[in-house]
């Protein structure tokens, strides 16, 4: 994973903030600045001479000595403010991972599936770059296109920094079976109350969380719109799946794993993955696919100037 990452402003309340009294002298400062203690000599102290010194006179001069004017100093920079959103990038898929939830008992196991896994890295750093240059702090959840990580540890991740939002990018690609990125698969998947996984032992799990399903909702509708209009057109909003995950081979049920472990608002996105005559999408279809991704995320989560 990359880690991205400040200074303190005034009140933000407006208020001017009182300065904090001086300690007296005979107290111990509470700063960070420790006094240094005299050191206990290591030989007897020698008797010291004292010499009268006869400085000699100078002869005055003539010359008219000018200080110069301090050299102005550039005005400092401000740091980046500690409350910039935390921004979570999830790029779909990976080499073959093993994974089992521990307090839940699902399989967080995840799978390649090429060229989505490098297509979606790509896009999820073309989305990195811009979120950073505008001021976000950004993790993402695999450090490279082939990193084994299981999805457990991507929605960990995203709980561990208290993301304010994380989205999760995927498509359809492929010579067999791949939708053309132009024409279907737009779909943004948000978290609701009652969605669920079931774990091999045939215990549902279920999404309860209805303060983060609800800010899941308005950010999913948030999504369709931007890349509605960065892809030019309609996405699909959905509160789940739409159909039973264990029809596909996967365990039961109807709400994306990473989605069901976070505890933060998770928007998960699909895409057609084929650009025209090719398998997978090129540099122009990533390239708007991102724009919708960076414009919904600053449009859920803006940063106050």
């Amino acid at each position: 994973m990359l880690l991205t990452a400040a200074g303190c402003k005034s009140s933000s309340s407006g208020r001017p903030v009182a300065a904090p009294k001086p300690l007296p002298r005979s107290s111990a400062s509470s700063t960070s600045a420790t006094a240094t203690p005299t050191p206990t000599p290591t030989h007897p102290a020698k008797r010291t001479h004292r010499h009268h010194l006869h400085h000699k006179a100078q002869p005055a001069s003539s010359t008219t000595v000018v200080t110069p004017p301090p050299t102005p100093q550039p005005t400092p920079r401000p740091h980046p403010p500690h409350n910039r959103p935390v921004v979570v990038i999830d790029p779909g898929h990976s080499v073959s991972v093993h994974g089992v939830d521990p307090a839940t008992g699902l399989d967080t196991s995840d799978y390649e599936n090429e060229p989505e896994m490098r297509d979606m890295y790509d896009v999820a750093l073309l989305v990195r770059s811009r979120l950073i240059a505008d001021g976000y702090r950004v993790y993402m959840t695999k450090s490279s296109d082939y990193a084994p990580t299981n999805l457990g540890v991507r929605a960990y991740l995203a709980n561990r920094v208290h993301a304010d939002i994380a989205l999760s990018i995927h498509d359809q690609a492929g010579s067999n079976g791949g939708i053309s990125f132009d024409q279907g698969n737009s779909n943004v998947y948000y978290q609701a109350v009652g969605d669920y996984r079931q774990n091999p032992q045939g215990r549902k799990i279920y999404f309860t969380d209805s303060h983060v399903a609800a800010i899941s909702k308005r950010y999913g509708e948030i999504f369709q719109r931007e890349r509605a209009a960065a892809q030019g057109r309609p996405i699909t909003l959905m509160s789940n799946t739409g159909y039973d995950l264990g029809s596909r081979g996967l365990q039961g049920g109807d709400i994306w794993i990473v989605q069901l472990l976070s505890h933060v608002p998770w928007i998960y996105n699909e895409a057609g993955g084929n650009s025209a005559g090719m398998s997978g999408l090129d540099a122009a279809d990533k390239q708007t696919y991102a724009k919708g991704l960076v414009d919904g995320v600053e449009a859920c989560v803006p940063i106050r100037r």
